[in-house]
């Protein structure tokens, strides 16, 4: 080893011994010669040791560099020198050993190799875990380099080399497309048509310019493409740099629209905004309205991003407003009997976990088809099911053989069978996952708001989030169904059940349409003495109920409250505990988290609909509506999983500016 290679890489080296020179000098001086050999014979020991030690190190690097170029096809013959990269050679704890000319002087320059550890260059990982990866990013002196890491297996010692390729003009190229690659955008003002129907022609016209005003300016604001398509409906293109300080700003075009007000008074509007972002305009095209619809499909009031199937949500806030307009009902009830009519049987099944509405509107759909002559069964798991008093009334009524065990429905499905689901649109949180999977004929009724994951291949998916209930949904395509099917008293008070259910007794997304659904039940001879009676609890669970609500912990406008409670009903009594802790002053939200099985847990989550529950309950992998909600949580405790929703309920809190912390006197 040359000694200016020596010197490099141990610039201590001559310090020491010069020091050591000195200390013996000193101690002659002082006529200490005892101690003055002593320290010189030290001196030699230690630079002798050195040189030995160095040596080693230096064969055992030459056989490292005659392994390197043993794998080096070159003409020359110091093929390492030829390698037209700067790499750099390190023990297995990441300790530099040697580095090459072009290292020294891109990486290192002028500063000097002021660590003799890799973790100055390249990031702070095991070098195990680099050789995993086989590659990855490393920035220094303003360069951006790719590096690529081996290991020397030969050696008598483990090596490593890293090789830094300098791609800086490629990786800026990168960026510099990523920043400007187009994100499409589809602005739609919600509910334009009913506010039209409610106040005057001259009104609404300012109404109109004032809030598409509003919307130019804001889009105008980020330097966007905006073309108007139609009344309170924009086509937008920006760069994808843009769009990401559009979400750094949380899209607040949503608040602005939520809180326009006219002379005063409350519009009512909201917007909804689908996104796509992706490599390819063409499929963005598809995937825009896609994420419109998903948006609306939600209840609208948010923006819903798709970027490569993808999903992120934004909003959400305000309740949605119900449509008079019962169209949709009338051609959806011609399209599902006519369905009916062509299908060799019909399987109906609801939600895991079956409550009242999605039970009352199966029964609902199960009579309309049986007046049809077509064989038809409700597919239910009635181990799990959540209204068991109404299961039992409608059996009791004579109806024991409408129902089928989960296990044989797959026994009943053919390729001309029709597959009709209600109260939920996902096929993983029905009662037979597989049943929605293989069936190739399948109608989706529900008033959930619109998930990711929903039904997409569904012939019918008639969808209406700001509907009461599916029972609410299942009336009306009743009414409206040509045949004019007639239901029995037992069905009218089932369907009636579902609206009670989930309209928590007509005080919540209550409108015209419910209570006209709720009048043609009542013509049916449906009793609200029996529907109350649906809804009664023994003894026991009222105890764990008022339990419940007494150790509940309320913080600002949210009620917490958990439970380890073992009881069979524990999923129903939790529900309707929830419910009852909405009646304390002051609180818009409730959850109670509950044991399901022997580790798992489970959340039950109402509000009065201020807070959408719903966005709470998604980031736990659940679901629901606006005002009624929950999750189920694998191998999570009570308690993990109650620490977990209260972080989420005060992120959520601080996002929409709702109070969460206790409220001071």
């Amino acid at each position: 080893m040359r000694l200016r290679d020596f010197l490099k890489l141990h610039p201590m080296f001559p310090v020491v011994i010069l020091f050591s020179l000195a200390v013996s000098v000193t101690s002659f001086y002082l006529n200490q010669y005892v101690i003055a050999y002593a320290e010189l014979i030290l001196g030699l020991l230690l630079a002798i040791l050195v040189f030995f030690a160095e040596k080693k190190n230096f064969n055992d690097l030459k056989k490292t560099v005659e392994i390197l170029n043993s794998h080096i096809v070159s003409n020359d013959d110091d093929r390492v020198s030829a390698i037209p990269l700067p790499f750099v050679v390190c023990d297995k704890n990441g300790g530099i050993i040697w580095y090459n000319n072009l290292f020294e002087i891109e990486l290192i320059g002028n500063k000097g190799l002021t660590s003799k550890q890799i973790k100055s260059f390249v990031p702070h990982e095991k070098i195990e875990e680099c050789l995993k990866k086989g590659s990855f990013n490393a920035t220094c002196n303003g360069k951006r380099y790719t590096v690529y890491l081996s290991e020397i297996v030969d050696s008598s010692s483990e090596k490593y080399v890293f090789y830094f390729v300098d791609d800086t003009y490629y990786k800026n190229i990168v960026d510099k497309y990523d920043e400007t690659r187009p994100v499409l955008m589809i602005v739609s003002v919600d509910g334009m048509d009913d506010v039209s129907s409610r106040i005057s022609q001259n009104a609404f016209s300012s109404l109109l310019s004032e809030s598409e005003g509003m919307i130019i300016s804001w889009f105008t604001h980020y330097m966007c493409i905006l073309r108007k398509t139609g009344d309170g409906r924009f086509f937008v293109v920006a760069e994808h740099s843009v769009f990401e300080q559009m979400k750094k700003a949380g899209f607040d075009i949503l608040d602005k629209v939520r809180d326009f007000r006219l002379e005063g008074i409350s519009t009512g509007l909201t917007l909804s905004i689908g996104i796509a972002t992706g490599n390819e305009l063409s499929a963005c095209e598809s995937a825009v309205r896609k994420s419109l619809d998903m948006a609306r499909g939600r209840g609208g009031d948010q923006v819903v991003i798709n970027d490569n199937n993808n999903y992120e949500f934004f909003g959400g806030i305000a309740t949605g407003v119900e449509s008079r307009n019962q169209i949709q009902a009338r051609i959806v009830a011609g399209s599902v009997e006519e369905l009916i009519k062509h299908s060799s049987n019909v399987l109906i099944m609801g939600h895991k976990n079956v409550d009242l509405d999605a039970l009352g509107s199966s029964i609902g759909i199960y009579e309309a088809v049986q007046q049809l002559g077509i064989p038809v069964k409700i597919v239910i798991d009635e181990k799990s099911i959540m209204a068991k008093p109404l299961l039992d009334y409608y059996k009791e009524s004579g109806n024991a053989s409408a129902f089928i065990a989960v296990n044989k429905a797959l026994a009943e499905l053919d390729d001309e069978t029709l597959v009709v689901i209600t109260d939920v649109m996902r096929a993983g949180f029905t009662d037979c996952p597989e049943l929605a999977d293989k069936a190739n004929k399948i109608v989706v009724i529900d008033h959930h708001r619109m998930s990711v994951d929903y039904i997409s291949d569904a012939l019918i998916l008639y969808h209406e989030p700001n509907s009461s209930s599916a029972s609410e949904m299942v009336t009306e395509l009743i009414r409206y169904m040509p045949s004019k099917p007639v239901l029995s008293k037992e069905a009218s008070e089932a369907l009636l059940s579902g609206i009670y259910l989930d309209s928590k007794n007509f005080t919540l997304k209550t409108g015209v349409r419910t209570f006209e659904a709720a009048a043609y039940l009542r013509d049916n001879s449906a009793d609200t003495i029996t529907v109350r009676k649906l809804f009664a609890a023994t003894v026991e669970e009222n105890a764990i109920i008022s339990k419940i609500v007494n150790d509940a912990q309320i913080n600002g406008n949210f009620a917490f409250a958990k439970t380890e409670s073992k009881d069979p009903s524990i999923r129903l009594v939790a529900a309707k505990a929830a419910d009852n802790l909405l009646n304390i002053e002051d609180v818009d939200a409730s959850f109670v988290v509950f044991a399901v099985g022997d580790n798992d847990s489970a959340i039950s989550a109402r509000s009065y609909g201020r807070v959408n529950v719903q966005l709470v309950m998604e980031k736990l992998g659940g679901g629901g509506h606006h005002t009624m909600a929950a999750a189920q949580l694998k191998d999570t405790t009570v308690d993990k999983a109650s620490e977990m929703l209260q972080e989420l309920v005060e992120e959520f809190a601080k996002k929409n500016q709702l109070r969460s912390n206790k409220k001071e006197d």
